[in-house]
């Protein structure tokens, strides 16, 4: 019965004998080989795009029938690396444990290398900590070229540091007595110290531990990455396509047309609303850790990133997508936190604060922080605990905007990299999608379709998607009802900062409020309120400028300039004030 079955289903298919098999499971090596040589003239649109997949070892000399065969729709290459083990992407594990290896574990002892030991050798370090996320991301092709000559880098540069140690220490050890050549405060100490050598007599532990052992797990962690790499990378291909095959091709042959057309269905509802939402919380961290490294503080340097929330806050205001101007902007202000970054490492020298005193009027204004002070007398650098908090939070502030800065920018130029080989591809294709878009039209009401391979993922998402539906709709009615919370806010700011300038921003919410079409009348007015409220930010910025009333020579007393709107606080933080009134 079953051969009279079989013989059914293929009445208009010449049969024909399999010699080898089409994929070669000790292999996994795929091989384009037609299933049918000869078909009848009648069915010309079954003619193209059917490959033979044998599914037992004893089914060598048998007839193929249509329940043995997988159909690939023709407008999918079968042999995509998309759909097989063949691409040169790493497999999940390794990829996750190359990025926590070569993410986490990486920048750490570098960070620690940075911290405790300030000499040139450190700054080099940090400029090599800071080019570490625009590497992209840990692919095949990255770890092979760029990931290895950049830990190849910082191994290299350890063991020179190492090596130039040992050398150090041994000539002024055969030299008795121990370090009589290096006098306090001569140009030739000075000038080792910014190198990291010292003399390390009449020394503890923990200051011989500071100098010498961040060279050395430096150089231990680059060793083990640059092994475990070239470990990872000469494994056997098979290896990695055994794990991964069985995963592609087990789930979408038991998936029936009806769940594949469902599942489809809801992820195209479902993917623009997730995208929608996470662009918004991406740019709205963006717009937190600009602010926050702007207003943690108020400097000349510091300005910048001020100046560049201000343009995000207007441009939200006016409703205007942000475009690859907003992108460029972005990797702009990333290179300038890097230089700032760098700039504040290296005024932690002795150099750089001889040249500009910590205490001083110019120091303070530029946001430069003497958080580590030494001279030639004392060997160890002193910690000033004498600051405020805001002075600690600058450089953790500026190094978080960096980071994230830098890898959504190098995520956008891998999107637009993969896009274009995607385009590439789609041009590939092109000839197969064009021959046979009669023939997908029959298809989609042919039984073979239960067999065909799907691209899109299993599984029942509708909990998914009321989650997203959920968070969406929320969005909505804050964005709908936003008006309400900007007039509140206006009537908070006027009472609470009480003023001359601020009672502009009460008689305007009074106004709005009572108006019949108050919603409209707050949206069109809101560009007036931004360009209104920025003025006053950056007035309230400008004083925020860890000065003195004195300093700055007023024309007015303290309590005339505090009645227009004018507070000044002498020497403290002014984060709070601006955070109260963003």
């Amino acid at each position: 019965m079953s051969n009279n079955k079989n013989s059914t289903e293929c009445t208009n298919i010449q049969p024909l004998s399999i010699n080898k098999y089409d994929i070669e499971l000790e292999d996994l090596r795929v091989q384009r080989q037609p299933a049918f040589s000869h078909m009848n003239k009648s069915n010309k649109h079954h003619h193209e795009n059917v490959y033979s997949i044998s599914l037992k070892q004893n089914e060598e000399h048998h007839i193929l029938s249509m329940k043995s065969l997988i159909l690939i729709p023709s407008y999918t290459n079968p042999f995509s690396t998309k759909l097989f083990a063949e691409n040169k992407e790493l497999t999940g594990m390794a990829q996750s444990f190359l990025s926590v290896l070569i993410l986490i574990l990486l920048p750490l002892v570098l960070l620690i290398g940075i911290i405790f030991r300030y000499s040139i050798n450190s700054l080099i370090y940090a400029f090599l900590l800071l080019v570490l996320p625009w590497l992209g991301s840990i692919t095949e092709k990255n770890i092979r070229t760029r990931f290895r000559l950049f830990i190849l880098l910082i191994g290299l540069i350890s063991l020179l540091t190492v090596v130039a140690q040992i050398i150090f220490q041994a000539i002024i050890l055969g030299k008795k007595p121990y370090g009589h050549t290096l006098k306090n405060c001569t140009e030739l100490t000075q000038t080792l110290r910014y190198f990291g050598l010292e003399r390390l007599d009449n020394s503890n532990a923990l200051r011989i531990l500071r100098l010498i052992f961040p060279d050395v797990i430096i150089f231990a962690i680059s060793t083990v990455c640059s092994f475990i790499i070239r470990r990872r990378l000469s494994l056997p291909r098979h290896r990695e396509t055994n794990e991964a095959l069985p995963a592609s091709t087990t789930s979408p042959l038991a998936t029936s047309s009806a769940s594949t057309s469902t599942d489809t269905g809801s992820e195209q509802k479902l993917w623009p609303r997730l995208l929608s939402i996470l662009r918004r919380l991406r740019l709205f961290v963006q717009f937190v850790l600009v602010g926050f490294a702007a207003f943690v503080y108020p400097s000349i340097i510091n300005s910048v990133y001020f100046i560049f929330f201000l343009i995000i806050a207007f441009i939200w205001s006016l409703s205007v997508n942000f475009g690859r101007k907003y992108t460029s902007a972005r990797a702009l202000l990333a290179i300038y936190t890097g230089v700032h970054l760098l700039t504040f490492y290296l005024y932690q020298f002795e150099f750089f604060q001889e040249a500009l005193p910590p205490i001083s009027l110019w120091s303070n204004i530029t946001g430069l922080t003497a958080i580590v002070t030494s001279n030639c007398t004392d060997t160890e650098p002193s910690f000033n605990r004498k600051l405020v908090w805001t002075d600690y939070v600058n450089p953790c502030a500026l190094l978080i905007l960096y980071f994230y800065f830098a890898f959504e920018t190098n995520q956008i130029l891998s999107q637009r990299v993969r896009s274009n080989i995607t385009t590439v591809q789609a041009l590939e294709q092109q000839s197969l999608v064009h021959n046979s878009e009669g023939h997908d039209a029959i298809e989609q009401n042919s039984p073979t379709l239960h067999r065909r391979w799907s691209i899109e993922q299993p599984g029942d998402q509708t909990w998914q998607g009321r989650i997203i539906f959920v968070v969406f709709s929320v969005l909505r009615v804050l964005e709908r009802q936003s008006y309400l919370l900007s007039l509140i806010a206006m009537l908070a700011w006027s009472i609470t900062f009480h003023s001359l300038l601020t009672l502009v921003y009460l008689l305007w919410a009074c106004f709005i409020w009572v108006l019949p079409n108050s919603r409209q009348w707050c949206l069109r007015m809101s560009p007036f309120f931004t360009i209104y409220g920025a003025a006053l930010l950056i007035l309230q910025y400008l004083v925020g400028f860890k000065v003195s009333f004195d300093q700055l020579n007023f024309s007015y007393d303290r309590r005339t300039m505090e009645q227009i709107g004018i507070r000044i606080e002498d020497f403290q933080p002014a984060f709070i004030p601006l955070l109260l009134k963003v």
